[in-house]
């Protein structure tokens, strides 16, 4: 039997999700209150996390989709111009949550991260990291929304990445999982 011309490449996906696990339990232990840090910690901590774990998504789809016109695009480590520019290439190049069936991946309808929440989250993730003008400090407050908004963040991306399926541009579906 012939090798699957796209084994080299899930191997790098494999290590991109594998680091994407580590992340999410990461933010599993910060927002569960162990660490004894401030709210305004944790907040930045995970914004940063789901942004790093925006560019392991983009790069992902990057790496699973290596058969396509990409070689600039590897240089770019920007989750929004990966998605942009992969969108030309190939509309249906995003991975979709699913549930294992029998014969093969039943596609969700919906609550995990989409290629257009992603972007937003990127953008949103970036806004919350830098700490804004000198007219802004007065303003600058944590909240429990913004613990939420990171748990709603994490659930999506996690509903994403547990069992997902890839389109690839010659038509295969190919199904991945974030093993636990």
């Amino acid at each position: 039997m012939k090798p699957s011309k796209y084994r080299a490449a899930l191997n790098d996906y494999s290590m991109l999700m594998e680091e994407a696990k580590y992340r999410l339990l990461a933010m599993d232990i910060v927002l569960g209150g162990g660490t004894g840090l401030p709210k305004g910690a944790i907040r930045e901590f995970c914004f940063l996390e789901l942004r790093m774990l925006c560019e392991l998504i983009a790069l992902g789809c990057l790496t699973a989709h290596g058969d396509l016109k990409t070689s600039k695009l590897k240089q770019v480590y920007e989750a929004d111009r990966i998605i942009r520019r992969l969108q030309k290439l190939h509309p249906d190049f995003f991975s979709v949550g699913a549930t294992p069936g029998k014969a093969g991946p039943v596609l969700r309808k919906g609550g995990f991260l989409t290629k257009e929440d992603l972007v937003k989250l990127y953008w949103r993730c970036g806004d919350a990291l830098h700490r804004g003008s000198f007219q802004a400090l007065s303003s600058r407050r944590y909240s429990d929304t913004d613990i939420e908004e990171i748990r709603t963040w994490k659930q999506r991306i996690e509903a994403l990445l547990n069992y997902h399926a890839i389109f690839m541009a010659d038509e295969r579906i190919i199904n991945r999982h974030l093993e636990q």
